[in-house]
């Protein structure tokens, strides 16, 4: 039996019964003395209760609660979700967007508005050292799905080291940005039974991944990603994926 559609407008007064958080954050921008357009949620399952704000290199996310009243806040910039939070108050939401667009840094944020809170690469991303931050972060923990070995056996090599490094499910992935979309196009390791995969990502094969080679330790695993990298695979950027295409067809 489906559950019934949640009722907004006792839960956002401000909506009334058609109106669309879109609409309602962008009088709040307005009335806080922000200039900027909100724009609608992309996705049309959350056009009423989704919206964003758009600059060049940063977005807003809101989105509202549906069983208890609150405005859930993501700020990105570069492709990185610098700080989340969420708030009760549409005006504290609105005054977070307009600092975030207005190009606030998230200390600058935090202080502003307390219930925004940095992401864990927030500062690394401001510093540009995400790329080395996220492999101390690699290296460091006790996540049970990361691989140690595999971990330090790319970081051993100088042109794995120099990428963004990320876990896709199991699979180890070396990017060229540090933002997201990342990059598809270097081969990803998987330890499957005691053993390492290696493989393209399935966008290069319609059939799903297509296989490289399989060995027995991570050192030669590695070996095979390296030896697969085209020559001028050169060190991660900040950015997106996106953003790296733009600039090769500019």
């Amino acid at each position: 039996m489906s559950q019934p559609a949640p009722d907004l407008a006792s839960l956002y007064p401000e909506l009334g019964q058609d109106g669309t958080l879109q609409t309602v954050l962008q009088k709040a921008v307005h009335q806080a003395g922000y200039r900027f357009e909100v724009l609608p949620e992309r996705a049309g399952a959350w056009k009423r209760t989704g919206a964003r704000a758009d600059s060049d290199s940063r977005t807003t996310n809101a989105h509202l609660g549906i069983q208890n009243r609150c405005f859930i806040m993501s700020f990105w910039d570069r492709g990185v979700a610098m700080a989340k939070g969420t708030t009760t108050i549409l005006n504290e939401a609105a005054a977070a967007t307009g600092l975030w667009q207005s190009g606030a840094n998230v200390e600058d944020m935090a202080s502003a508005c307390p219930f925004v809170h940095p992401g864990p690469l927030a500062e690394a991303h401001e510093r540009d050292t995400a790329v080395e931050t996220k492999w101390t972060i690699y290296r460091q923990t006790a996540a049970s799905h990361v691989d140690h070995d595999l971990i330090e056996a790319s970081y051993a090599q100088p042109r794995l080291r120099a990428l963004f490094p990320f876990h896709s499910h199991r699979s180890l992935a070396f990017s060229r940005c540090t933002g997201f979309p990342y990059t598809h196009d270097a081969p990803v390791v998987t330890p499957v039974s005691g053993r390492y995969r290696v493989t393209w990502w399935k966008s290069r094969s319609p059939q799903g991944p297509a296989d490289i080679g399989e060995t027995d330790n991570p050192r030669d695993a590695v070996a095979l990603v390296v030896a697969h990298l085209p020559p001028e695979y050169g060190a991660a950027v900040a950015g997106t994926a996106d953003d790296l295409d733009k600039s090769v067809s500019a």
